[in-house]
């Protein structure tokens, strides 16, 4: 397991990097998206802890929220990972079908879409990022496409096309 964080200058050269495998506070298990928030903050989606954990720039552990289960604040294999313009982070909960919405100390704050192929529903979300008026775009792996939502997660739009050029369409 590669589970750590690389850190690599502006050309690219490879500079260190930080962190180890397991489960306890800092430990990671499949980091799988990164973030940073507006005071450089580095927040890590632990996949395979089914949590989020929040470093410094320099890889000092801060805190931690998320475990595995369904209910509000709860993951099941986070993929992405996003913050806004306030600060507020975004995580695409793969299993469950969502995104939940978090202020920077982990707190619950929403859930965005469910399970199924409608507008505004999502199977299995691997990417969200946020733009800065708040619209959220949603990789929405399992149906193919990318939805956006607006700031208080109703869907907007959806953007579908057909990869001819993808040597595995």
């Amino acid at each position: 397991h590669l589970d750590r964080i690389s850190v690599f200058n502006s050309c690219g050269d490879y500079l260190h990097h930080w962190g180890k495998h397991g489960s306890s506070d800092g430990l990671l298990d499949g980091p799988s998206g990164l973030a940073f928030d507006s005071k450089d903050n580095l927040y890590v989606v632990d996949q395979n802890n089914h949590r989020v954990q929040k470093f410094t720039a320099n890889g000092e552990y801060q805190l931690q929220w998320g475990k595995e289960g369904d209910r509000d604040g709860e993951l099941n294999l986070p993929w992405g990972i996003a913050v806004d313009n306030e600060d507020s982070v975004y995580v695409a909960d793969w299993r469950n079908d969502r995104v939940q919405k978090f202020t920077p100390d982990g707190t619950f704050l929403k859930t965005f879409g469910g399970s199924g192929c409608d507008e505004g529903q999502f199977s299995r979300p691997a990417g969200v990022a946020v733009d800065n008026e708040g619209y959220l775009y949603v990789a929405d792996w399992g149906n193919e496409r990318v939805q956006v939502m607006d700031p208080d997660g109703r869907f907007v739009l959806m953007l579908r096309g057909q990869a001819t050029e993808s040597k595995w369409a």
